[in-house]
């Protein structure tokens, strides 16, 4: 059986001109501010938080697209094709602030991570640190322990990533 894509056709705005297969990616300015603690710079921070997600969808079938955000809704880095990253970063968001919210109310701890299911697949976010949440999409066919497996370990990744940026941004 083949992966549907998990939030019906793909929409992906194409560019006048000719391009290879009629998709043209887009590039974004870096969204992370500041500098890693090695001294690398934002933009490469911001291609260590992209491999990472890249890394998820290589690691997990049917995975459609993920992103990282700020915990105020700010897009970090996104790996999403027919999903609108700004928008979607801001709903991963409120996600967490309900859900911490939740977590709070009844007393079981720290928020980690939620899954909603849809007919066609699933979004799951994660917990990536106290300033960052990585929400996946994914495929109706995909193994959701492998996804736990896989993206509590990048959620973990990420989290330490930031702190290092947060940390050097402090000195």
């Amino acid at each position: 059986m083949s992966a549907r894509w998990p939030l019906g056709p793909r929409r992906v705005p194409i560019a006048p001109g000719p391009h290879p297969g009629g998709v043209v990616p887009a590039r974004r300015p870096s969204r992370l501010i500041g500098k890693r603690l090695d001294g690398g710079s934002a933009v490469e921070l911001e291609a260590d938080v992209l491999a990472q997600i890249r890394g998820l969808r290589d690691r997990v079938r049917h995975v459609a697209g993920s992103l990282v955000a700020s915990v105020d809704g700010r897009l970090i880095a996104h790996d999403t094709h027919g999903i609108e990253p700004d928008g979607m970063a801001a709903l991963s968001a409120a996600v967490l602030g309900l859900s911490q919210r939740l977590i709070e109310t009844v007393g079981p701890g720290q928020f980690a991570e939620t899954v909603t299911r849809g007919t066609h697949g699933y979004v799951a976010t994660y917990a990536a640190g106290p300033r960052a949440v990585l929400t996946v999409v994914t495929g109706e066919e995909t193994n959701i322990g492998r996804l736990h497996l896989e993206a509590r370990q990048v959620a973990n990744r990420l989290a330490a990533l930031l702190d290092a940026v947060t940390s050097a941004e402090r000195r």
